[in-house]
């Protein structure tokens, strides 16, 4: 979904909470919504494709951008920092 759909969502009360995944493959971050079913929706350009952040800040600025709700933050690297 694009950033206008999120925030049309967010207006609505369907999203929940929002997911931050580290994607490996690229070393960068993604932003995921989920509804109250436990549904994602990612964030993506206007073709389809998963938007990739370069760091964490700005992954959380564009969960700010749509709305404030609850975020989780899942990172592979946690794992290794124990």
């Amino acid at each position: 979904m694009v950033l206008s759909e999120c925030r049309q969502m967010m207006a609505e009360q369907t999203l929940v909470e929002a997911r931050i995944v580290h994607d490996f493959l690229s070393a960068g971050w993604s932003v995921n919504f989920r509804d109250s079913e436990g549904n994602d929706y990612p964030i993506t350009d206007t073709f389809g494709v998963p938007c990739s952040y370069d760091s964490l800040k700005q992954a959380e600025d564009v969960v700010h951008q749509v709305g404030d709700c609850p975020v989780s933050i899942d990172s592979l690297f946690r794992f290794a920092e124990r």
